[in-house]
């Protein structure tokens, strides 16, 4: 192909199966595995036909005993201990969906395990004014209110120096998390993280509602509860794993596979109100529900308010409460979006003056620290550039930060190399907060742009075990407005496609035996050459799309030779010109299908698209 006519460099292709191993091909198909299934699942690690047999299979017995989790069996007897001796236990969680799916999680579990009259309590940090995990003041309160017992979801992995005040004041701490621990160990009760270095659990990419899952399992197990207890709680198993970007394989693909099923059927009036609110359907929620319509409402009750406001929706048996608690939500989601479009006009504005910077530094007065991490994620995103939102605190005279970095600029080295300048400051390659006095704004900005152009050492993503695949744990980015993959995420291609059967509804259910679709595990990527274009036009509410008119031949049935089929390309609008007169192009898409009035139709939707000359 001419230059002209070639597809976005950014992409590459998987090689393809038969020519690393034919073999596999004959084994898939007497398991029952499609040659494209074959192709696809090896593209995401799995290599061996068994392997793929279990994941299209997606087992609950075939997941892994709880007890063999590190620390889960002391967790487990400690807990029941405090259970049988009507202890007063605080389940304390984060303020994240993550956090508040895995501690409502835990709580329901909890509050049918204890008997009446134990006191049952909770606790969920405020984003602004405590941070993330235990902090002191917290457990002054805890203690006040006669904890002795506290369970943390989604935290404090890294909190050594809180959970030795918390054993000063005699308050045993069990910690369920999935964060990366630090060398030093807190002096914890119990500890169970699959990250710690003396973990023998063979899956590590279980996220924080996933281990409170796994200690519920236990203490149901323990207490001789029916499996279908478990099971009812995997709805908020899916909710969590899905906002929390965790990869889609193993242990988390069963779970999430299985708790979008109870999602769809779910009995717990605060789930059923946030579908309602979301405008969402039962029986047809998908994983991308939740990513753009669930769990943003989840998170901006953390981000503007109160995460304890999306914690007792999840954890109400009253449907009228929870129908109020919804409202709520939506407003702060609303109010969410409102603020963060206003904020992205003021930076869109700061970082036209300096259009050269390699870095984007931009800052403002005051600016709401719960939503300046959405915007330097979105401008990143726009410009293709590290971007650092600041708010600055008049009162204090200091600022705090997030910084939403591209593949290629390791923020988080950048800001360790000017740390003796910051008051604190924490994160990972793609994504970081910090707190800086302001009149050092300008210094930070000028290390930053210097560091950029010398080159700063580029972050190495880490793969997750036994794939070819980058691990998006740890790395921030929200989804509720944008359908961009991490930065750390290569734009893959599955297959190249040459015949159009592969483009039916049939083809297109055989794609979701693969699903649910994700981190990890990302929806099929094809790509086909010179497809006949009958027609192009704009498309949308605003007209931004394009939809195109597409034909295909079909060789491989004579009696029709061709089978039109429509390719909506979104926010492409701009590049119609680039299409007069053309005849053929060359696409990369995801298939994708309609179901009306018990009617089918496949449609194609385009990520790139160049004429084919």
């Amino acid at each position: 192909m001419e230059s002209s006519s070639q597809l976005s460099s950014a992409w590459e292709v998987y090689p393809r199966l038969d020519q690393l191993d034919a073999s596999i091909f004959g084994a898939a198909e007497a398991a029952g595995i499609t040659s494209v299934q074959a192709q696809l699942l090896y593209n995401r690690g799995l290599k061996t036909v068994s392997e793929m047999s279990a994941f299209i299979r997606a087992s609950y017995q075939q997941t892994r005993d709880p007890l063999t989790l590190i620390d889960m069996p002391r967790a487990l007897a400690r807990i029941r201990q405090a259970l049988d001796q009507q202890e007063h236990i605080t389940v304390y969680g984060d303020y994240d969906a993550d956090g508040v799916t895995s501690s409502a999680l835990l709580y329901r579990a909890l509050r049918q395990l204890k008997r009446p009259g134990a006191i049952l309590d909770y606790h969920i940090p405020n984003r602004l004014r405590d941070g993330c995990g235990l902090n002191l003041a917290a457990l002054d309160m805890l203690k006040e209110r006669g904890t002795q017992l506290i369970i943390t979801t989604d935290c404090a992995s890294s909190d050594v120096e809180q959970v030795k005040y918390a054993n000063q004041l005699e308050i045993d701490v069990i910690i369920t998390d999935h964060h990366h621990p630090p060398a030093e160990l807190p002096t914890a009760y119990a500890m169970v993280n699959p990250w710690r270095p003396d973990s023998q659990y063979g899956e590590r990419y279980l996220c924080g509602v996933g281990i409170a899952f796994k200690l519920t399992q236990a203490l149901y197990r323990a207490y001789n509860r029916p499996e279908n207890d478990e099971q009812a709680l995997l709805d908020l198993v899916a909710i969590g794993t899905v906002a929390d970007i965790a990869p889609l394989l193993g242990e988390n693909h069963t779970y999430v596979r299985m708790g979008l099923e109870r999602l769809n059927t779910t009995d717990k009036p605060g789930l059923r109100a946030l579908i309602r609110n979301a405008n969402l359907q039962p029986g047809k929620i998908r994983e991308r529900d939740i990513a753009f319509g669930i769990a943003p409402c989840i998170n901006a009750a953390g981000r503007m308010k109160e995460a304890s406001i999306a914690f007792e929706l999840m954890v109400t048996d009253d449907p009228a409460e929870a129908d109020q608690i919804a409202d709520d939500l939506r407003q702060l989601n609303l109010q969410r979006q409102q603020e963060t479009e206003t904020l992205m006009r003021h930076v869109r504005e700061q970082a036209a003056n300096n259009p050269d910077h390699a870095v984007v530094m931009v800052d403002g007065n005051d600016w709401h620290e719960g939503i300046i991490g959405l915007v330097a994620g979105k401008l990143a995103e726009e410009l293709s550039k590290p971007v650092l939102v600041l708010s600055n605190d008049l009162k204090t005279g200091f600022s705090r930060g997030s910084a939403r970095s591209q593949k290629g600029f390791n923020i988080i080295e950048a800001l360790r190399g000017f740390a003796s300048q910051l008051e604190r400051y924490g994160g990972h390659a793609q994504a970081a907060g910090f707190t800086i006095a302001s009149k050092r704004i300008d210094l930070l900005r000028g290390h930053l742009l210097e560091w950029k152009k010398n080159g700063g050492p580029a972050e190495k993503p880490a793969m997750i075990e036994g794939t070819d695949l980058p691990d998006p744990t740890g790395i921030v980015t929200e989804q509720e407005s944008s359908e961009t993959a991490p930065a750390l995420m290569p734009r893959m291609i599955d297959l190249t496609l040459t015949q159009s059967r592969f483009l039916n509804y049939a083809a297109y259910e055989k794609l979701r035996e693969l699903a649910p679709f994700g981190a990890g595990n990302p929806e099929p990527i094809f790509k086909m050459e010179k497809v006949n274009l009958l027609g192009i036009r704009t498309s949308g509410p605003n007209r931004q799309n394009l939809l195109f008119r597409l034909a295909f031949s079909q060789p491989e049935n004579q009696q029709r030779h061709d089978w039109i089929l429509n390719g909506i390309y979104t926010r492409g609008a701009a590049e119609l010109p680039r299409f007069k007169n053309v005849h053929a192009v060359n696409i990369i898409f995801h298939l994708n299908a309609s179901e009306n009035d018990n009617k089918t139709e496949t449609w194609l939707k385009i990520l790139d698209v160049q004429p084919s000359l």
